[in-house]
């Protein structure tokens, strides 16, 4: 079973992730900040991260940051989400080269999040 961690601040959004991704067979590790999620990333690694970049407490940039000075932990696969439209330049510069924008087109993010965690 393919495992996601969910790193989204908003808990509506969290939930409903979380509920979509069990549907479709995941299994599901979420947090409301970076750093509740690179405490998630120390009790198991996902297959793919699907992270939005502006949070309060730790934002996605940061939780990069963290999440390439482990080697372990360096090549999970990162799809960033965020209503502001990122700088895709930004983005890869922190290692990031998968980006969808809020509000999320579901059947998008499913095809994303399917080839990203393969």
């Amino acid at each position: 079973m393919k495992k996601i961690l969910i790193v989204e601040d908003d808990i509506s959004i969290r939930e409903l992730l979380v509920e979509i991704f069990e549907s479709e067979g995941y299994e599901v590790d979420s947090s409301q900040n970076g750093s509740e999620g690179i405490k998630a990333l120390e009790k198991g690694r996902p297959d793919v991260i699907l992270m939005d970049m502006l949070m309060p407490v730790m934002d996605g940039y940061a939780f990069r940051e963290e999440q390439i000075k482990k080697p372990e932990w360096n090549e999970i696969p990162v799809l960033a989400m965020s209503a502001q439209n990122q700088e895709l330049e930004k983005l890869e510069a922190y290692g990031i080269k998968h980006f969808i924008q809020k509000p999320l087109e579901l059947d998008h993010l499913l095809t994303q999040v399917k080839q990203l965690s393969c």
